[in-house]
């Protein structure tokens, strides 16, 4: 690779990189992308994709395994063929991280495999300078970096966007080894399925990959620090959650700490105990064993071998700094700037929320501001990211989708019910279309605020409830109130008539309940 000179380098290619790079370009600026592994991140690779291939599979074989008889259907030796169901996710992967390498070449950007380090911002009129090295080995199951070759070139830049993303957490005392103690990665590729399995942390991933071995017959149990399931969620819809869960032959275990992962002949040993006024009640702890232990207690900000010391680069919290803060809104407008001049950071790099779809819009965001910055008169100002119309999504089944405030952090803030805000809840145990799909467990829930009518949060657990949560989205962007839900008329039979249900229940005017 010859020395070059771009407007704009971007290292890391997954939701963030790949979409920031592709609307770089479209502004016109001459962009490259430089990636050590394939296209796509953890995300597409490693993370949302693949298991969202491996749920498909899991509620598959729920209905033909567990409710045929519903259905009307009867089979003498059902198997599951555990090495193609693995397969079909990873193929399903790799068919996408092709797609991106097309859409560079579409938009004439340079894609660059290897390891980028940055050795100095902008000073003046003198450019960025980024190392690329070869990359001897790409990172497949590993967390550690790839190995680093000795080959280098040294490519310029007006401005560097550093999107590198997340990497999973290990606990003090237990590192991921590639199959007894297992991060996602390991957990989405496990060569036969366990028969037992302890899963420490009960957010997002930690429940999907519960609800997918357990579907399978794997012995589950989870261990959550927090008081319940999907901590982050609404209290209404973990509770829900748990029930269902529990009935189906998990194991949940909240306000337990694990304190100790020893590796056995057989499997593992994982040491809990309550978890009591903020640490853990030695006196009651307990041992659980299982084959293999999946630890999903978060990520952090991915950026090793990224920069030397001597640049200066600010880190908080195990990620980089920017102007962005958790919580803000986006006004004043950020430009997802660094404390070096030249450099930005956007996605989990930065923080939380670690989300894809909120990487890809940072990305946008941040270019889009850069060529308005370059070009003056020439591009648009982009609206700023509304960080409080977020939509979160857990993709077990059924499915937990949720915007806005959770009636706890109203609580929280003093807000009173009644006074407020009001709630309209919806079950979906007499739902006609979710009884017809044999899906009628879950609800939806609405937060209205008082006196106006606008939706201050939406929570659902159903079938779909991830598709479902975008019209509730735009009504809290659009700052939409019940009442305008109310008059929008709903197809008959929906799913999404449960919305419709739940904003008639917060003005007291439901129908169906």
């Amino acid at each position: 690779m010859p020395d070059k000179h771009y407007d704009l380098i971007v290292i890391g290619g997954g939701p963030a990189g790949y979409v920031g790079a592709i609307r770089a370009a479209q502004l016109g600026l001459k962009v490259c992308c430089i990636e050590r592994s394939n296209l796509g991140g953890v995300c597409l690779n490693w993370g949302c994709i693949p298991t969202k291939a491996l749920l498909a599979n899991a509620e598959l074989y729920e209905k033909v395994g567990h409710e045929a008889d519903t259905w009307g259907l009867k089979f003498t030796d059902l198997k599951v063929d555990w090495s193609k169901v693995i397969a079909r996710s990873r193929g399903t992967a790799d068919k996408l991280s092709k797609g991106i390498a097309f859409l560079f070449k579409k938009n004439k950007i340079d894609h660059v495999v290897g390891h980028a380090k940055i050795i100095s911002g902008r000073k003046g009129a003198a450019p960025c300078k980024v190392d690329v090295h070869e990359c001897k080995v790409k990172d497949t199951l590993t967390h550690a970096p790839a190995e680093i070759g000795a080959k280098r070139e040294t490519i310029t830049a007006t401005n560097v966007l550093i999107a590198t993303g997340s990497v999973a957490r290990e606990l003090p005392f237990a590192k991921f080894d590639g199959d007894r103690i297992m991060g996602a990665r390991e957990a989405m590729n496990t060569a036969t399925q366990p028969k037992s399995l302890i899963v420490i942390g009960a957010g997002a991933i930690g429940m999907e990959f519960a609800y997918f071995y357990n579907s399978y017959g794997t012995k589950v149990t989870v261990v959550e620090m927090m008081p319940r399931i999907l901590p982050v969620e609404d209290d209404d819809v973990s509770a829900a959650l748990t029930k269902i869960y529990t009935k189906a032959g998990m194991s949940l275990m909240t306000s337990t700490t694990t304190t100790a992962i020893e590796k056995t002949a057989s499997g593992v040993k994982v040491t809990v105990a309550p978890f009591v006024n903020g640490k853990a009640d030695e006196s009651k702890k307990q041992v659980l064993e299982a084959e293999k232990c999946l630890l999903a207690i978060g990520v952090k900000g991915r950026y090793d071998g990224l920069f030397d010391s001597s640049l200066g680069l600010e880190i908080v919290k195990d990620h980089i700094k920017t102007d962005y803060k958790p919580g803000e809104q986006g006004d004043p407008p950020l430009t997802y700037a660094t404390n070096v001049p030249g450099l930005y950071a956007v996605g989990d790099v930065i923080g939380p929320p670690w989300l894809a779809h909120v990487a890809s819009e940072e990305a946008v965001v941040c270019v889009e501001r850069i060529a308005a910055a370059a070009q003056p008169g020439k591009h648009h100002e982009p609206y700023p990211i509304h960080y409080g119309v977020i939509p979160g999504c857990t993709y077990c089944h059924p499915q937990v989708a949720s915007v806005g405030y959770t009636e706890r952090a109203l609580i929280e803030q003093g807000k009173v019910k009644g006074k407020d805000y009001a709630v309209g809840s919806y079950n979906l145990q007499a739902h006609g279309k979710a009884i017809a799909a044999n899906t009628n467990v879950g609800l939806v829930k609405i937060l209205r605020g008082l006196p106006r009518g606008e939706v201050l949060g939406a929570h659902i657990l159903s079938d779909q409830a991830t598709e479902l949560i975008g019209e509730l989205a735009l009504a809290r962007r659009l700052e939409a109130t019940t009442e305008e839900i109310n008059v929008t008329i709903h197809a008959h039979p929906t799913m999404y008539e449960a919305i419709h249900e739940a904003s008639l229940a917060s003005e007291g005017k439901l129908i169906h309940g």
